[in-house]
């Protein structure tokens, strides 16, 4: 059970993985797709290249160590030779419009602490702001994506794994993310040259809260061609610590074809359902007596049903009670105002449960819940739905957004 737990929570922080032998299977299908690859500068790797270790932790010490010192010392020597900079995230998100498919490189570190190598090819849909289909390998486990649903191969268990939805790569590097970090009140941009190189670069730090919990950001933008090189993130606000993983090399791809992000497993592989867990972060905010509504006298069904109405059609305070993992998002973020994608027009049906599971609060239940949205757009979203237990009475709350589905058809 130790290992499907780890491969649950791998996947429900993640957002990265492809195997060793990825860039030779797929060379031949990119030679042959008609887009064009944009390597985003990063200089030499050795300096910029490796600032950025997002939700890196520790692969040895003397990698840690080696890290943290060269990161420091680059920071200096910008910081050094910088100044407040002119450069505006709008550059960046216009820059990245004309890509729709991208693959990166480097480290992901998982809660036990092991760092895993991380190699990730994902396309997005047609808004550029959510994953159509990836591919994803950290160490012995490749996840991707089919027919929206999510499937996890663990090479050294020899066992598949499938859950409803996309629910790997949650927030896509699109112009939403970007400008949602541009609004943040510690967003700071800072101009300096690279030692190395002598190019410029602009180092972004700003902190958010998201379906993960809260992460906080350093990323590396190359002045010429306004795109991201590399990022860092760490699982707080404040950039405290060892990162949890590393992008240290971005490619940019007008578009990929459904070959380059397919993987298929074994022919004698069976695919179970992956265990419904809420992150132990969440644990305390999904307890919280403020938060959520009672359920006295319902079944698990019908509050489901309930809460899962109102929260679609909420107002942003109130939707910050019945789902306190995201309280601290603005009012702008959750009704999605940037993007008519986002927001939503009118719950179009909320499905039974398909799969229960528990936390240390109670039973768990995942709903799926078909939303239309101001472009005309139906798309399906898997919520979590936690209930709990007191001397109170039973209540519930929202407890995580599981996955979502595209090309829904009524």
């Amino acid at each position: 059970m130790k290992k499907t737990q780890d491969i649950s929570q791998v996947l429900w922080r993640l957002h990265v993985p492809a195997s060793s032998k990825l860039d030779e299977r797929i060379d031949g299908e990119i030679a042959k797709a008609a887009t064009v690859a944009t390597a985003a500068p990063s200089g030499q790797e050795f300096a910029f290249g490796k600032i950025f270790l997002l939700f890196l932790k520790k692969k040895s010490t003397r990698y840690t160590l080696a890290t943290t010192m060269g990161l420091i010392l680059l920071v200096v020597l910008v910081m050094n030779h910088s100044t407040t900079s002119a450069w505006a995230m709008d550059q960046a998100i216009e820059a990245l419009k004309k890509y729709r498919a991208l693959h990166f490189t480097g480290y992901y570190t998982t809660e036990n602490g092991q760092t895993k190598p991380l190699d990730a090819w994902a396309r997005s849909d047609t808004t550029g702001n959510r994953v159509e289909t990836a591919l994803v390998t950290i160490g012995h486990i490749t996840t991707w994506t089919r027919d929206n649903k999510t499937y996890t191969y663990d090479r050294a268990g020899k066992k598949g794994y499938v859950q409803p939805g996309i629910n790997l790569i949650n927030s896509w590097l699109g112009p939403n993310l970007l400008a949602d970090a541009a609004t943040v009140k510690d967003y700071k941009a800072v101009e300096g040259d690279d030692p190395t190189t002598g190019q410029k670069r602009v180092i972004v730090t700003c902190s958010l809260g998201n379906l993960e919990g809260p992460q906080s950001f350093l990323m590396e933008f190359d002045v010429r061609t306004k795109l991201l090189v590399s990022l860092q993130a760490w699982p707080n606000l404040t950039r405290e610590g060892t990162p949890r993983t590393s992008v240290e090399k971005i490619l940019y791809f007008e578009d990929l074809p459904d070959s380059a992000l397919s993987f298929q497993p074994p022919a004698d592989t069976q695919f179970t359902d992956i265990p419904l867990e809420v992150p132990e972060a969440d644990i305390s905010l999904l307890s919280d007596p403020k938060c959520g509504m009672s359920a006295d006298g319902m079944t698990r069904e019908q509050a489901c049903q309930k809460i899962l109405k109102e929260l679609w059609v909420a107002t942003p305070d109130r939707v910050r009670q019945l789902f306190p993992v995201i309280a601290t998002w603005s009012d702008e973020m959750i009704r999605g105002a940037r993007n008519p994608n986002e927001t939503v027009k009118e719950v179009v049906k909320i499905g039974s449960i398909e799969q229960t599971g528990s936390s240390k609060l109670g039973p768990l239940c995942l709903v799926p819940c078909r939303i239309r949205y101001q472009d005309g757009s139906v798309r399906e979203n898997w919520m979590v739905v936690q209930f709990r237990e007191t001397d109170r009475g039973t209540s519930c709350v929202v407890a995580a957004i599981r996955g979502y589905g595209l090309n829904v058809k009524e």
